[in-house]
């Protein structure tokens, strides 16, 4: 299995990513959550992955693992990010799934409803989205702030991006998660009228560490495996 590590400049900070996969079979790329998380919280899961043929990018958003951190985190500079990652990694233009886990589910839903996208299948792994004055906004007590009001993700911007989306759209939801609302896929499963699949996985007896969880849980991993190659 090839892995290869990279490193690149976005704005001013040093993205640190890598492929795991030939590049041939490069198929999707991977964006993690907030707290904790990191590019390798999801590692065997792309391994098993790679193994079958689906090769994948993943990077550390500025801020996380082995990226820098010279100034706040956004939603809007993890987009950046992501989308230079993207850029610089798919020159052939094989990556058609994009796989956003927590926090980077609105990511993953701009990246796949951007004009000109070649995205096709959306992955949400107990994905967040959020109301549209938090997008730009520095990750701090003000960002804090804003997610903090009720049902602010009602007026998340992706709600209304995703009605034209015309690629698949997978959302994995931890039936046990007292992080993201369960009305969250419920509510992009409703407005995503025009993709062409949608599905809607839900895990029973599971909290929002889904990532975590998959680390010892093989059949919980190989369940999401084949959600994400589902009509490759």
């Amino acid at each position: 299995m090839t892995s290869c590590r990279f490193e690149l400049q976005v704005d001013d900070e040093t993205i640190v990513g890598d492929v795991l996969g030939e590049p041939q079979q490069l198929r999707a790329l991977f964006l993690h959550g907030a707290g904790q998380s990191d590019r390798l919280r999801q590692r065997l899961l792309r391994e098993d992955l790679a193994q079958s043929g689906f090769g994948s990018v993943a990077l550390d958003f500025s801020g996380y693992g082995e990226s820098s951190a010279n100034s706040p985190g956004s939603l809007k500079k993890r987009l950046r990010q992501a989308q230079a990652v993207l850029a610089h990694i798919d020159t052939d233009g094989t990556i058609h799934t994009v796989v956003g886990t927590s926090m980077s589910g609105e990511i993953a839903l701009r990246l796949a409803c951007n004009m000109g996208s070649r995205i096709n299948h959306a992955v949400l792994i107990v994905g967040a989205i959020y109301g549209r004055t938090a997008f730009s906004i520095p990750f701090g007590p003000e960002f804090s702030s804003i997610i903090r009001q009720p049902q602010s993700w009602r007026d998340a911007e992706t709600l209304e991006f995703i009605r034209d989306y015309r690629g698949g759209l997978t959302l994995i939801r931890a039936l046990n998660d007292a992080v993201i609302p369960h009305e969250v896929a419920d509510l992009l499963e409703q407005a995503a009228v025009s993709a062409r699949f949608r599905q809607l996985i839900d895990l029973p007896e599971t909290d929002h560490r889904v990532s975590e969880k998959m680390v010892n849980d093989v059949t919980l991993r190989q369940r999401i495996a084949a959600a994400i190659k589902t009509k490759d």
